[in-house]
This record gives structure tokens, sequence and C-alpha cells, in this order.
């Protein structure tokens, strides 16, 4: 029977979240891995199990498009608005820099896009004189 990542994943997850002593479930994790010839599928299994935690610890994850770079302060500005908007425990944005958005921000996490860019609003704008 084949596993995948995602059920070793969850496994982890549930082994790792009973236990103080994590550092010996990983090892003994990773001989399993080892001793089932998939330590080959060890990158997906973090993936999966990131995700998992993260949705266990209600933390959020996804991108935010500026025009430029933003400081620390402004990025925990929005995470933290973005966690009051979404009921999250955390959220973490990872800054991306696109000039075509004008100004503004997008933020991307999963399904949920939040658009407060300065293009997205001309095109509002736009729109609206138009109809």
């Amino acid at each position: 029977m084949k596993i995948s990542p995602k059920q070793y994943a969850q496994s982890l997850y549930e082994i790792v979240s009973q236990t103080e002593d994590c550092d010996v479930v990983i090892k003994n994790f990773v001989k399993v891995l080892v001793a089932r010839n998939q330590l080959g599928k060890a990158e997906k299994i973090i993936q999966e199990f990131i995700k998992i935690w993260n949705k266990e610890q209600g933390i959020v994850e996804g991108d935010l498009v500026s025009v430029r770079e933003l400081d620390k302060d402004m990025i925990d500005k929005l995470n933290n608005s973005v966690a009051e908007v979404l009921g999250a425990k955390k959220v973490n944005l990872k800054n991306k820099v696109d000039k075509n958005i004008l100004g503004g921000f997008v933020a991307q996490l999963g399904d949920i896009v939040i658009d407060g860019s300065v293009k997205n609003q001309l095109n509002n704008l736009k729109n609206k004189l138009v109809n």
C-alpha cells in the first residue's frame, strides 16, 4: 500500500502534537522513511505538515504584493489587520514587489484576495464612468 505525503504528514502531526519530545519522534519518523525507501518524499511531506500545522494552529499564510518592499512594521500591521478580518490567530504575509499595481497592495491568502491596489481602484472607477 502506498502512503501519500499528506498521509505521512497527518500521521507525523498527530504524533508530534501529543508529545513533548519532538526530536525523538522526528528521528524515528526519518528512520521509517529510510526503511521504506520514501525519503524522496520528505520535501512534500514537510510542505503538507506545514499546511496541517498552520490550519490546526489558526495560522494563515499568503502573499502580499506591493509596489515596493514594505518595512517590517507595515507588514506586521497588515498581518494583524488581515488576521482580524479572517478571524485567524496569526497571519504570515510574504512581501513581493510588482510595480504594475501602481500603489496600494494585493493580499492573497489561499482563495481569498484582498485587492487594495491603485490599479484596481482605477479600473473600478473607469468601469463606473463607462457604465
